[in-house]
């Protein structure tokens, strides 16, 4: 019997993974036909002449710029994983850095879902187990997407020539409002539904989800991790800015800010492998409808993405050096640390 049950087992195991290559494959099937679409309007002489006459200064700093998100993005995630622990457990300053580097690294190459799936596993490693880590990311993630919701929200209400987004602006502001409005709902009523959530059995998990969300929302810990997320985000229009001026283009902070909502909105539609070709063909068709020659516009959604990927080869070195058992000594030792200095502070305070 237990053979028997071992091969629909493996048979099911075995068909997940037939269909995840054949997602992927398709995913690069769509990244290709976007780039032989463009590559049918461009001349390709005319890129590279804009290669070399880049200015690498900045794109150099642009790379410095995707670099610095890591540590912001990993302590906006540290504070949401500290406010729903429930025990003494806490996570570690640096192994929360790490862990967003090396997800960034390997969410390059893998499905858009890898970057959340390798920070609950990397996390559930250190010892807080898998309920709070994918707890953490779900809301991490979801704090981020809002955050980003509310400043594209806010950016194509600037006056801006691109913000018109050739004609498709005020269906994305119609749209994005009306998640913002349904999820600041949610969050109003959240008192009232997780008690029946959680009287059903089946519906327990979503409780403990919804109450985890609260918990973060209306902590302490609230203004920081909002503050690092929107710090995060404003990193990425400085990032794109930055591209522009590496080649020559005088792109105001708001003209950056609505090529930051393009280039972000879709990368979290899940079509094309980390938004390669999707994003390309987006950026060159608004720019190219503001005077901006294809090459120029091909060029600059491509040096974006390559130095997205160039800033995450950090992740790939931490890879190499990561050890779970090491950190969390290193986080006991911390832990200890700060239960001593805040015994010595009530001492002081009761003499």
């Amino acid at each position: 019997m237990t053979d028997s049950a071992a091969v629909p087992a493996t048979a099911a195991s075995t068909h997940r993974g037939g269909d995840k290559i054949a997602i992927a494959a398709v995913k690069i099937l769509i990244a290709a036909a976007c780039f032989w679409y463009l590559s049918r309007q461009i001349d390709a002489a005319a890129v590279f002449s804009g290669i070399a006459i880049m200015d690498l200064r900045w794109l150099g700093l642009a790379t410095l710029l995707v670099m610095l998100e890591m540590p912001l993005i990993g302590m906006r995630w540290r504070a949401v994983v500290n406010e729903i622990t429930e025990t003494e457990w806490r996570a570690p300053h640096g192994a929360m850095i790490m862990i967003v580097a090396i997800a960034a690294f390997f969410s390059q190459v893998l499905p858009a879902m890898a970057f959340d799936g390798i920070r609950s596993w990397l996390l559930a490693r250190l010892g807080c187990g898998w309920r709070i880590g994918i707890t953490s990311v779900v809301i991490d993630r979801t704090i981020a997407v809002c955050l980003l919701f509310a400043l594209t929200l806010i950016i194509l209400l600037l006056p801006s020539d691109l913000s018109a987004l050739g004609g498709i602006r005020n269906f994305i502001l119609g749209a994005y409002g009306a998640f913002l409005l349904a999820t600041a709902v949610l969050i109003l009523f959240l008192p009232s539904i997780i008690p029946p959530f959680e009287r059903n059995r089946y519906l327990r998990w979503a409780a403990s989800l919804l109450a985890s969300v609260r918990r973060v929302l209306f902590g302490r810990t609230a203004p920081v991790i909002l503050g690092l997320g929107l710090t995060a985000l404003a990193l990425t229009i400085l990032v794109i800015w930055c591209i522009g001026r590496a080649q020559g283009l005088m792109l105001l902070i708001s003209e950056a800010a609505v090529l930051f909502a393009v280039v972000l909105g879709i990368g979290l539609v899940p079509i094309s492998i980390s938004g390669w070709g999707v994003r390309e063909l987006a950026v060159v068709s608004l720019l190219g409808r503001h005077g901006l020659a294809p090459e120029q516009a091909l060029l600059f959604s491509v040096c974006f993405g390559l130095v997205v990927a160039v800033g995450s080869l950090p992740g790939g070195v931490a890879w190499l050096f990561y050890q779970p058992g090491k950190l969390k000594t290193a986080d006991a030792k911390e832990h200890s640390q700060d239960q001593v200095r805040f015994t010595s502070e009530m001492r002081v305070g009761d003499l």
